[in-house]
Protein backbone atom coordinates (compact mmCIF):
# COMPACT_ATOMS: atom_id res chain seq x y z
CA UNK A 1 0.00 0.00 0.00
CA UNK A 2 1.48 3.56 -0.54
CA UNK A 3 -1.58 5.51 1.01
CA UNK A 4 1.04 6.73 3.87
CA UNK A 5 -1.53 6.28 6.22
CA UNK A 6 -2.15 3.42 8.49
CA UNK A 7 -4.76 1.00 7.29
CA UNK A 8 -7.98 1.64 8.78
CA UNK A 9 -6.73 4.13 11.21
CA UNK A 10 -9.56 7.29 11.10
CA UNK A 11 -7.09 10.23 9.82
CA UNK A 12 -6.95 8.59 6.52
CA UNK A 13 -9.12 9.18 3.27
CA UNK A 14 -10.31 5.41 3.02
CA UNK A 15 -11.76 5.50 6.50
CA UNK A 16 -14.93 7.26 5.30
CA UNK A 17 -15.48 4.43 2.78
CA UNK A 18 -18.25 1.80 4.02
CA UNK A 19 -19.21 -0.81 2.17
CA UNK A 20 -21.99 -2.65 4.52
CA UNK A 21 -21.47 -6.54 5.54
CA UNK A 22 -18.19 -7.89 4.69
CA UNK A 23 -18.58 -10.97 5.88
CA UNK A 24 -21.48 -11.32 3.29
CA UNK A 25 -19.53 -9.93 0.41
CA UNK A 26 -16.89 -12.31 1.53
CA UNK A 27 -20.37 -15.35 1.48
CA UNK A 28 -21.28 -14.48 -1.84
CA UNK A 29 -17.91 -14.54 -3.55
CA UNK A 30 -16.88 -17.60 -0.91
CA UNK A 31 -20.03 -20.02 -1.48
CA UNK A 32 -19.51 -20.77 -5.31
CA UNK A 33 -15.59 -20.45 -4.83
CA UNK A 34 -16.64 -23.44 -2.06
CA UNK A 35 -18.30 -25.97 -4.07
CA UNK A 36 -15.36 -25.08 -6.94
CA UNK A 37 -12.89 -26.05 -4.71
CA UNK A 38 -14.93 -29.25 -2.97
CA UNK A 39 -15.69 -30.56 -6.49
CA UNK A 40 -12.16 -30.38 -7.38
CA UNK A 41 -10.50 -31.34 -4.26
CA UNK A 42 -12.91 -34.32 -4.07
CA UNK A 43 -11.36 -35.92 -7.27
CA UNK A 44 -8.01 -36.27 -4.75
CA UNK A 45 -10.57 -38.00 -1.75
CA UNK A 46 -11.94 -40.18 -4.15
CA UNK A 47 -8.73 -41.62 -6.14
CA UNK A 48 -7.60 -42.57 -2.15
CA UNK A 49 -11.49 -44.17 -1.39
CA UNK A 50 -11.38 -46.02 -4.96
CA UNK A 51 -7.53 -47.35 -4.71
CA UNK A 52 -8.53 -47.71 -0.34
CA UNK A 53 -10.95 -50.42 -1.79
CA UNK A 54 -8.91 -52.11 -4.77
CA UNK A 55 -5.92 -53.22 -2.52
CA UNK A 56 -3.61 -52.13 0.50
CA UNK A 57 0.03 -52.16 -1.74
CA UNK A 58 -1.87 -50.00 -4.12
CA UNK A 59 -3.31 -47.31 -2.18
CA UNK A 60 0.43 -47.21 0.09
CA UNK A 61 1.92 -46.81 -3.56
CA UNK A 62 -0.46 -44.34 -4.68
CA UNK A 63 0.04 -42.90 -1.21
CA UNK A 64 3.98 -42.37 -1.52
CA UNK A 65 3.90 -41.18 -5.54
CA UNK A 66 0.95 -38.75 -4.34
CA UNK A 67 3.38 -37.26 -1.86
CA UNK A 68 6.00 -36.91 -5.08
CA UNK A 69 3.19 -35.30 -7.42
CA UNK A 70 1.71 -33.34 -4.92
CA UNK A 71 5.34 -31.36 -4.53
CA UNK A 72 5.25 -31.26 -8.88
CA UNK A 73 1.88 -29.82 -8.29
CA UNK A 74 2.37 -27.55 -5.68
CA UNK A 75 5.06 -25.61 -7.66
CA UNK A 76 2.76 -25.48 -10.49
CA UNK A 77 0.09 -24.22 -8.64
CA UNK A 78 2.32 -21.65 -6.79
CA UNK A 79 3.61 -20.37 -9.83
CA UNK A 80 -0.35 -19.07 -10.52
CA UNK A 81 0.23 -16.67 -7.57
CA UNK A 82 1.73 -13.86 -8.91
CA UNK A 83 -1.42 -13.95 -11.45
CA UNK A 84 -4.24 -14.31 -8.77
CA UNK A 85 -2.96 -11.15 -7.35
CA UNK A 86 -2.23 -8.85 -10.17
CA UNK A 87 -5.66 -9.82 -11.58
CA UNK A 88 -7.51 -8.72 -8.43
CA UNK A 89 -5.18 -5.64 -7.80
CA UNK A 90 -5.77 -4.89 -11.78
CA UNK A 91 -9.48 -5.29 -11.35
CA UNK A 92 -9.68 -2.83 -8.46
CA UNK A 93 -8.19 -0.30 -10.61
CA UNK A 94 -10.30 -0.96 -13.87
CA UNK A 95 -7.14 -2.25 -15.74
CA UNK A 96 -8.16 -4.63 -18.23
CA UNK A 97 -4.40 -4.39 -20.10
CA UNK A 98 -2.73 -5.21 -16.42
CA UNK A 99 -4.46 -8.72 -16.49
CA UNK A 100 -4.05 -9.30 -19.89
CA UNK A 101 -0.16 -8.63 -19.13
CA UNK A 102 -0.85 -10.85 -16.17
CA UNK A 103 -1.85 -13.53 -18.14
CA UNK A 104 0.62 -13.51 -21.05
CA UNK A 105 3.77 -13.62 -18.35
CA UNK A 106 1.93 -16.43 -16.35
CA UNK A 107 1.22 -17.98 -19.11
CA UNK A 108 5.40 -18.56 -20.03
CA UNK A 109 6.16 -18.47 -16.41
CA UNK A 110 3.96 -21.30 -15.23
CA UNK A 111 3.71 -23.37 -18.58
CA UNK A 112 7.43 -23.51 -18.53
CA UNK A 113 7.59 -24.88 -15.15
CA UNK A 114 4.95 -27.25 -16.12
CA UNK A 115 6.85 -29.12 -18.89
CA UNK A 116 9.87 -29.89 -16.83
CA UNK A 117 7.90 -30.97 -13.83
CA UNK A 118 5.88 -33.35 -16.68
CA UNK A 119 9.05 -34.39 -18.46
CA UNK A 120 10.38 -35.39 -14.47
CA UNK A 121 6.92 -37.70 -13.94
CA UNK A 122 7.58 -39.57 -17.47
CA UNK A 123 11.17 -39.95 -17.34
CA UNK A 124 11.66 -40.40 -13.85
CA UNK A 125 8.90 -41.73 -12.33
CA UNK A 126 10.88 -44.96 -10.93
CA UNK A 127 13.39 -43.05 -9.01
CA UNK A 128 11.09 -40.66 -7.63
CA UNK A 129 8.55 -43.09 -6.19
CA UNK A 130 11.97 -45.21 -4.77
CA UNK A 131 12.09 -42.16 -2.51
CA UNK A 132 8.86 -42.64 -0.80
CA UNK A 133 8.29 -46.01 -1.07
CA UNK A 134 11.22 -47.41 1.47
CA UNK A 135 12.57 -48.85 -1.55
CA UNK A 136 9.70 -51.65 -2.10
CA UNK A 137 10.20 -52.88 -5.79
CA UNK A 138 6.28 -53.91 -6.26
CA UNK A 139 5.34 -50.66 -4.53
CA UNK A 140 7.47 -48.40 -7.37
CA UNK A 141 6.41 -50.57 -9.92
CA UNK A 142 2.94 -49.22 -8.88
CA UNK A 143 3.67 -45.74 -8.13
CA UNK A 144 5.72 -45.62 -11.18
CA UNK A 145 2.81 -46.62 -13.75
CA UNK A 146 0.37 -44.28 -11.59
CA UNK A 147 2.97 -41.19 -11.85
CA UNK A 148 3.21 -41.34 -15.82
CA UNK A 149 0.25 -41.42 -16.18
CA UNK A 150 -1.05 -38.47 -14.05
CA UNK A 151 1.84 -36.31 -14.90
CA UNK A 152 0.36 -34.65 -18.07
CA UNK A 153 -2.26 -33.49 -15.44
CA UNK A 154 0.28 -30.54 -14.47
CA UNK A 155 0.16 -29.05 -17.74
CA UNK A 156 -3.42 -28.84 -17.59
CA UNK A 157 -3.11 -26.91 -14.47
CA UNK A 158 -2.25 -23.63 -16.00
CA UNK A 159 -4.24 -22.86 -18.25
CA UNK A 160 -7.13 -23.98 -15.88
CA UNK A 161 -5.66 -21.68 -13.06
CA UNK A 162 -5.35 -18.99 -15.08
CA UNK A 163 -8.57 -18.55 -16.22
CA UNK A 164 -10.05 -19.34 -12.98
CA UNK A 165 -7.91 -16.18 -11.42
CA UNK A 166 -9.62 -13.95 -14.01
CA UNK A 167 -12.94 -14.64 -13.74
CA UNK A 168 -12.80 -14.46 -9.89
CA UNK A 169 -11.35 -11.01 -10.22
CA UNK A 170 -14.19 -10.46 -11.90
CA UNK A 171 -16.62 -11.70 -9.30
CA UNK A 172 -17.23 -14.41 -11.64
CA UNK A 173 -16.54 -17.58 -9.75
CA UNK A 174 -19.59 -19.79 -11.27
CA UNK A 175 -17.51 -20.54 -14.25
CA UNK A 176 -14.86 -22.29 -11.75
CA UNK A 177 -17.58 -24.25 -9.54
CA UNK A 178 -19.16 -25.88 -12.87
CA UNK A 179 -15.40 -26.24 -14.07
CA UNK A 180 -14.69 -28.40 -10.97
CA UNK A 181 -17.74 -30.46 -10.81
CA UNK A 182 -16.95 -31.28 -14.98
CA UNK A 183 -13.20 -32.45 -13.13
CA UNK A 184 -15.44 -34.57 -9.98
CA UNK A 185 -18.32 -36.32 -12.36
CA UNK A 186 -15.45 -37.15 -14.90
CA UNK A 187 -12.73 -38.66 -12.76
CA UNK A 188 -15.54 -40.58 -10.85
CA UNK A 189 -16.83 -42.31 -13.59
CA UNK A 190 -13.35 -42.95 -15.18
CA UNK A 191 -12.05 -43.98 -11.84
CA UNK A 192 -14.50 -46.58 -11.78
CA UNK A 193 -14.05 -47.73 -15.40
CA UNK A 194 -10.34 -47.54 -15.75
CA UNK A 195 -9.28 -48.55 -12.10
CA UNK A 196 -11.42 -51.63 -11.92
CA UNK A 197 -12.18 -52.62 -15.33
CA UNK A 198 -15.81 -53.40 -16.28
CA UNK A 199 -16.36 -55.27 -18.62
CA UNK A 200 -14.52 -54.19 -22.17
CA UNK A 201 -12.49 -51.69 -20.37
CA UNK A 202 -8.94 -52.87 -18.90
CA UNK A 203 -8.28 -53.49 -15.67
CA UNK A 204 -5.28 -50.85 -14.91
CA UNK A 205 -5.71 -50.61 -11.06
CA UNK A 206 -3.16 -47.06 -10.22
CA UNK A 207 -2.15 -46.41 -13.62
CA UNK A 208 -6.01 -46.59 -14.53
CA UNK A 209 -6.05 -43.75 -11.30
CA UNK A 210 -3.28 -41.20 -12.53
CA UNK A 211 -5.29 -41.52 -16.41
CA UNK A 212 -8.64 -40.61 -15.31
CA UNK A 213 -7.34 -37.71 -13.05
CA UNK A 214 -5.43 -36.35 -16.44
CA UNK A 215 -8.74 -36.66 -18.46
CA UNK A 216 -10.60 -35.44 -15.88
CA UNK A 217 -8.43 -32.15 -15.38
CA UNK A 218 -8.88 -32.18 -19.02
CA UNK A 219 -12.47 -32.20 -19.14
CA UNK A 220 -12.09 -29.11 -16.72
CA UNK A 221 -9.72 -26.92 -18.96
CA UNK A 222 -11.96 -27.85 -22.00
CA UNK A 223 -14.92 -26.56 -19.95
CA UNK A 224 -13.05 -22.97 -18.83
CA UNK A 225 -11.95 -22.53 -22.43
CA UNK A 226 -15.89 -22.75 -24.09
CA UNK A 227 -16.85 -20.25 -20.68
CA UNK A 228 -14.41 -17.79 -21.45
CA UNK A 229 -15.62 -17.47 -25.18
CA UNK A 230 -19.19 -17.28 -23.70
CA UNK A 231 -18.29 -14.56 -21.24
CA UNK A 232 -16.59 -12.70 -24.06
CA UNK A 233 -13.37 -12.85 -22.16
CA UNK A 234 -10.82 -11.75 -24.81
CA UNK A 235 -13.15 -8.59 -25.74
CA UNK A 236 -13.18 -7.56 -22.19
CA UNK A 237 -9.20 -7.63 -21.64
CA UNK A 238 -8.57 -5.53 -24.97
CA UNK A 239 -10.80 -2.97 -23.22
CA UNK A 240 -8.78 0.27 -22.05
CA UNK A 241 -7.17 0.69 -18.70
CA UNK A 242 -6.14 4.14 -16.38
CA UNK A 243 -3.41 6.47 -18.00
CA UNK A 244 -1.51 5.97 -14.54
CA UNK A 245 1.08 3.48 -14.20
CA UNK A 246 -0.25 0.95 -10.89
CA UNK A 247 2.05 1.87 -8.02
CA UNK A 248 2.59 -1.72 -6.99
CA UNK A 249 4.83 -4.60 -8.01
CA UNK A 250 3.71 -6.71 -11.30
CA UNK A 251 6.22 -9.11 -12.11
CA UNK A 252 5.20 -11.85 -11.88
CA UNK A 253 8.68 -13.51 -11.15
CA UNK A 254 9.23 -11.85 -8.41
CA UNK A 255 5.76 -11.86 -7.24
CA UNK A 256 5.84 -15.80 -7.88
CA UNK A 257 9.13 -16.87 -6.88
CA UNK A 258 8.59 -17.12 -3.02
CA UNK A 259 4.99 -19.16 -3.10
CA UNK A 260 7.16 -21.60 -5.40
CA UNK A 261 10.14 -21.61 -3.70
CA UNK A 262 7.71 -22.07 -0.05
CA UNK A 263 5.04 -24.54 -1.92
CA UNK A 264 8.34 -26.61 -3.60
CA UNK A 265 10.15 -26.93 0.04
CA UNK A 266 6.78 -27.40 1.85
CA UNK A 267 5.71 -30.46 0.02
CA UNK A 268 8.87 -31.16 -0.17
CA UNK A 269 8.63 -31.88 3.49
CA UNK A 270 5.36 -33.97 3.48
CA UNK A 271 7.51 -36.21 1.19
CA UNK A 272 9.61 -36.53 4.00
CA UNK A 273 6.95 -36.66 6.40
CA UNK A 274 5.26 -39.58 4.22
CA UNK A 275 9.39 -41.46 4.05
CA UNK A 276 8.60 -41.45 8.00
CA UNK A 277 5.33 -42.96 7.80
CA UNK A 278 6.58 -45.45 5.43
CA UNK A 279 9.15 -46.67 7.20
CA UNK A 280 6.27 -47.65 9.98
CA UNK A 281 4.49 -50.54 7.53
CA UNK A 282 2.56 -50.20 4.41
CA UNK A 283 -0.68 -49.89 6.94
CA UNK A 284 0.66 -47.44 8.26
CA UNK A 285 1.21 -45.47 5.05
CA UNK A 286 -2.22 -46.02 3.62
CA UNK A 287 -3.70 -44.87 7.06
CA UNK A 288 -1.65 -41.89 7.25
CA UNK A 289 -2.90 -40.86 3.62
CA UNK A 290 -6.01 -41.36 4.34
CA UNK A 291 -5.95 -39.02 7.39
CA UNK A 292 -3.84 -36.52 5.12
CA UNK A 293 -6.76 -36.38 2.37
CA UNK A 294 -9.09 -35.71 4.67
CA UNK A 295 -7.00 -32.76 5.86
CA UNK A 296 -6.26 -31.69 1.80
CA UNK A 297 -10.07 -31.87 1.74
CA UNK A 298 -10.85 -29.60 4.35
CA UNK A 299 -7.84 -27.16 3.38
CA UNK A 300 -9.40 -26.97 0.08
CA UNK A 301 -12.95 -25.94 1.88
CA UNK A 302 -10.93 -23.02 3.82
CA UNK A 303 -8.98 -22.35 0.68
CA UNK A 304 -12.06 -21.27 -1.14
CA UNK A 305 -12.88 -18.82 1.48
CA UNK A 306 -9.72 -17.13 1.91
CA UNK A 307 -9.28 -17.15 -2.15
CA UNK A 308 -12.37 -15.00 -1.66
CA UNK A 309 -10.90 -13.02 1.02
CA UNK A 310 -8.18 -12.15 -0.89
CA UNK A 311 -9.59 -10.93 -3.86
CA UNK A 312 -11.33 -8.86 -2.31
CA UNK A 313 -8.79 -7.02 -0.10
CA UNK A 314 -6.65 -7.24 -3.63
CA UNK A 315 -9.69 -5.39 -5.35
CA UNK A 316 -9.87 -2.74 -2.01
CA UNK A 317 -6.11 -2.56 -2.26
CA UNK A 318 -5.91 -1.74 -5.70
CA UNK A 319 -8.91 0.65 -5.36
CA UNK A 320 -6.45 2.32 -2.39
CA UNK A 321 -9.24 1.87 0.40
CA UNK A 322 -6.98 0.77 3.15
CA UNK A 323 -9.73 0.80 5.98
CA UNK A 324 -11.90 -1.79 4.15
CA UNK A 325 -8.81 -3.81 3.40
CA UNK A 326 -8.05 -4.16 7.24
CA UNK A 327 -12.36 -4.94 7.58
CA UNK A 328 -12.05 -7.68 5.24
CA UNK A 329 -9.22 -9.28 6.45
CA UNK A 330 -10.84 -9.21 10.08
CA UNK A 331 -13.87 -10.36 9.01
CA UNK A 332 -12.27 -13.44 6.63
CA UNK A 333 -10.60 -14.56 10.19
CA UNK A 334 -14.18 -15.21 11.53
CA UNK A 335 -15.81 -16.76 8.74
CA UNK A 336 -12.88 -18.93 8.85
CA UNK A 337 -12.64 -20.14 12.02
CA UNK A 338 -16.07 -20.77 13.32
CA UNK A 339 -16.74 -23.39 10.53
CA UNK A 340 -13.08 -24.70 11.42
CA UNK A 341 -14.13 -25.32 15.26
CA UNK A 342 -17.05 -27.42 14.30
CA UNK A 343 -15.61 -29.31 11.75
CA UNK A 344 -12.14 -30.06 14.18
CA UNK A 345 -15.03 -31.55 17.52
CA UNK A 346 -16.56 -33.38 14.52
CA UNK A 347 -13.39 -35.07 13.41
CA UNK A 348 -12.26 -35.73 16.92
CA UNK A 349 -15.77 -36.79 17.81
CA UNK A 350 -15.56 -40.00 15.70
CA UNK A 351 -12.55 -40.41 13.58
CA UNK A 352 -13.51 -44.09 12.83
CA UNK A 353 -16.76 -42.74 10.88
CA UNK A 354 -14.54 -40.39 8.96
CA UNK A 355 -11.84 -43.03 7.62
CA UNK A 356 -14.24 -45.63 7.04
CA UNK A 357 -15.51 -44.37 3.69
CA UNK A 358 -11.84 -44.85 2.35
CA UNK A 359 -10.90 -48.47 2.87
CA UNK A 360 -12.31 -51.24 3.67
CA UNK A 361 -9.16 -52.91 6.20
CA UNK A 362 -9.58 -52.90 9.19
CA UNK A 363 -5.77 -52.76 9.92
CA UNK A 364 -6.06 -49.17 7.54
CA UNK A 365 -8.91 -48.03 9.23
CA UNK A 366 -6.87 -48.58 12.50
CA UNK A 367 -3.88 -45.94 11.64
CA UNK A 368 -6.39 -43.72 9.80
CA UNK A 369 -8.47 -43.48 13.23
CA UNK A 370 -5.16 -42.41 15.28
CA UNK A 371 -4.55 -39.76 12.75
CA UNK A 372 -7.89 -38.22 12.48
CA UNK A 373 -8.03 -36.30 16.22
CA UNK A 374 -4.27 -35.18 15.38
CA UNK A 375 -6.00 -33.60 11.85
CA UNK A 376 -9.08 -32.33 14.26
CA UNK A 377 -6.43 -29.94 15.98
CA UNK A 378 -5.08 -28.69 13.00
CA UNK A 379 -8.15 -27.23 11.49
CA UNK A 380 -8.93 -24.12 13.45
CA UNK A 381 -5.17 -23.41 13.45
CA UNK A 382 -5.25 -23.98 9.55
CA UNK A 383 -8.37 -21.43 9.39
CA UNK A 384 -6.39 -18.72 11.59
CA UNK A 385 -3.45 -19.29 8.93
CA UNK A 386 -5.65 -18.99 6.45
CA UNK A 387 -7.49 -15.84 7.26
CA UNK A 388 -3.64 -14.25 7.26
CA UNK A 389 -2.36 -15.58 4.64
CA UNK A 390 -5.26 -13.55 2.47
CA UNK A 391 -3.77 -10.43 3.43
CA UNK A 392 -0.37 -11.12 3.10
CA UNK A 393 -0.14 -12.35 -0.34
CA UNK A 394 -2.87 -9.95 -1.72
CA UNK A 395 -0.89 -7.21 -0.60
CA UNK A 396 1.73 -8.47 -3.12
CA UNK A 397 4.01 -9.98 0.35
CA UNK A 398 4.27 -13.38 -0.76
CA UNK A 399 8.15 -13.65 0.61
CA UNK A 400 6.70 -12.94 4.44
CA UNK A 401 4.97 -16.30 3.75
CA UNK A 402 7.47 -18.29 2.41
CA UNK A 403 9.43 -17.51 5.47
CA UNK A 404 6.56 -18.70 7.67
CA UNK A 405 6.08 -21.66 5.71
CA UNK A 406 9.74 -22.68 5.71
CA UNK A 407 10.49 -22.00 9.24
CA UNK A 408 7.11 -24.24 10.19
CA UNK A 409 7.88 -26.89 7.83
CA UNK A 410 11.52 -27.64 7.99
CA UNK A 411 12.22 -26.54 11.39
CA UNK A 412 9.09 -27.80 13.56
CA UNK A 413 7.19 -30.58 12.12
CA UNK A 414 9.54 -32.49 10.67
CA UNK A 415 12.11 -32.90 13.90
CA UNK A 416 8.90 -33.10 16.01
CA UNK A 417 7.28 -35.43 13.97
CA UNK A 418 10.17 -37.45 12.97
CA UNK A 419 11.12 -37.72 17.26
CA UNK A 420 7.93 -38.81 17.95
CA UNK A 421 7.05 -41.31 15.64
CA UNK A 422 10.62 -42.90 15.38
CA UNK A 423 12.92 -42.81 18.46
CA UNK A 424 9.60 -42.11 20.52
CA UNK A 425 7.59 -45.14 19.59
CA UNK A 426 4.54 -43.05 19.01
CA UNK A 427 3.70 -44.33 15.35
CA UNK A 428 1.25 -42.43 13.63
CA UNK A 429 -0.05 -40.08 16.63
CA UNK A 430 3.47 -38.85 16.63
CA UNK A 431 4.03 -37.96 13.23
CA UNK A 432 0.61 -36.20 13.32
CA UNK A 433 1.83 -34.53 16.35
CA UNK A 434 4.67 -33.11 13.76
CA UNK A 435 1.75 -31.75 11.71
CA UNK A 436 -0.04 -29.95 14.42
CA UNK A 437 3.55 -28.38 15.38
CA UNK A 438 3.43 -26.76 11.99
CA UNK A 439 0.22 -24.99 12.04
CA UNK A 440 0.95 -23.82 15.52
CA UNK A 441 3.95 -22.04 14.63
CA UNK A 442 2.75 -20.93 11.02
CA UNK A 443 -0.37 -19.40 12.73
CA UNK A 444 1.85 -17.45 14.82
CA UNK A 445 4.21 -16.62 12.55
CA UNK A 446 1.62 -15.34 9.61
CA UNK A 447 -0.57 -13.19 12.83
CA UNK A 448 3.03 -11.36 13.60
CA UNK A 449 3.28 -10.92 10.01
CA UNK A 450 -0.52 -9.58 9.08
CA UNK A 451 -0.42 -7.40 11.94
CA UNK A 452 2.51 -5.56 11.28
CA UNK A 453 1.61 -5.34 7.65
CA UNK A 454 -1.64 -3.58 8.34
CA UNK A 455 -0.22 -1.32 11.02
CA UNK A 456 2.51 0.20 8.42
CA UNK A 457 -0.32 0.26 6.15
Amino acid sequence: MSTGTRLGSPTSPEATVRTPGAARQIAVLGLPMLLGAISSTMSGVVDTAMMGHYGTADLAAVSGTSAVFDVFSAVVLASLVAHQVLTARFAGRGDPPGILRSLRQSALWCGGTAVLLTLACELLGGPLTALVTDGRPRLGRIGAGYLAARGPTLLLLVPFGLLVAVFNAYKRPCYAVTAGMAVNIVNLLLDWLLIYGPGPFPRLGATGNGLATTLAWGAGTVWLAVAARRFGLRGLLRGPGPAEPPDFETSVPRLAWPSVVSSALDYASMAVFFTIIAGLGEAALAGGRIAFEVQVLIFGVGSAFAAAVRVLIGRAAGAGQGAETRRLWRSGRLVLLGPGLLIGLLLAAVPGACSRPFTSSPVVLGQAAQAMPLIALCVPLMAWTLGNVSLIRALGRTRLDMYANLASALCVQLPVGWLLAGPAGLGIPGAYTGLVAYWCARALFTEIAARRLQQAG
